[in-house]
């Protein structure tokens, strides 16, 4: 992975951490909010000049991911490979999430819980 899409993919997960900080709670798997947070960001169009870092990864998202809708409901995928390589991470990112939570709340839990 070159310095250009290693920077690119941190700045995209950086601001998907933020918004899954925000609004994880137990029992709500973090694919439920990337999945949400994808949909609103391809929802709307990036600002073509734009140099603010939310545009940014907006426009990079509209560039490597698209949106589809099936019967089944919205499937995302990556446009080019590295699109599908960033869907992974981000899937990748959810999973390492969810599991730090469960290891924060197994440390906290006393035998006398159960």
């Amino acid at each position: 992975m070159s310095v250009r899409l290693g920077s690119r993919l941190d700045m995209i997960l950086t601001a998907f951490g933020k918004t899954l900080k925000e609004r994880y709670e137990p029992g709500v798997p973090p694919e439920k909010i990337l999945a949400e947070w994808l949909t609103v960001i391809l929802l709307v169009p990036p600002m073509p000049d734009n140099t603010d870092p939310d545009n940014m990864v907006s426009r990079l998202i509209h560039h490597e991911i698209e949106m589809i809708q099936t019967p089944q409901g919205v499937v995302f995928e990556g446009r080019t490979d590295t699109g599908a390589a960033l869907l992974n991470s981000l899937y990748q990112f959810c999973r390492s999430y969810d599991h730090w939570q469960f290891r924060r709340w197994l440390h906290h839990i006393q035998a006398s819980d159960f």
